[in-house]
């Protein structure tokens, strides 16, 4: 009889971006406004991300993008959606935004030291994608390619 061989596969995700959760009671487009003139980027509205949630279905996010001439790409996804939240350990964050290909000029502190000039939003937090239990979710969403 052969001997059964067991090989495990230890795998860490790679969170190669900045996230921030908003606190903002308004809706995601007037929130995006000001998000534009805060960081002089133009938000466009992407289609709902849509991802399957525990025991509920799926359930639909909505989705904002821009990027500037440097490359940065940011992402606003609203953490209610459809079904339940996006990130159900931070039920209290209303929305997150993700930063990506950010280069040495942005960081994380001057981004937050601007969300928090935006008078309609209560706060901003820094989060460590690796220290949530749905930080992997964050590494799905991108820009489809248009057609």
């Amino acid at each position: 009889m052969a001997k059964k061989v067991v090989q495990f596969l230890d795998f860490e995700s790679e969170y190669d971006f900045l996230l921030m959760g908003i606190f903002c009671a308004y809706r995601d487009y007037k929130l995006c406004f000001e998000l534009n003139n805060a960081l002089e980027l133009s938000f466009e509205k992407l289609d709902d991300f849509e991802i399957a949630l525990d025991k509920k279905g799926s359930g639909q996010f909505p989705l904002f993008f821009a990027d500037n001439l440097e490359g940065e790409e940011f992402f606003v996804i609203g953490n209610k959606g459809s079904n339940g939240f996006f990130v159900p350990e931070l039920k209290q964050v209303d929305y997150f935004l993700i930063v990506r290909n950010y280069t040495r000029e942005t960081t994380i502190e001057n981004l937050i030291r601007k969300i928090k000039t935006i008078k309609i939003v209560s706060s901003v937090v820094e989060y460590d994608p690796a220290e949530l239990k749905s930080g992997d979710l964050f590494l799905y969403i991108e820009r489809k390619a248009e057609k």
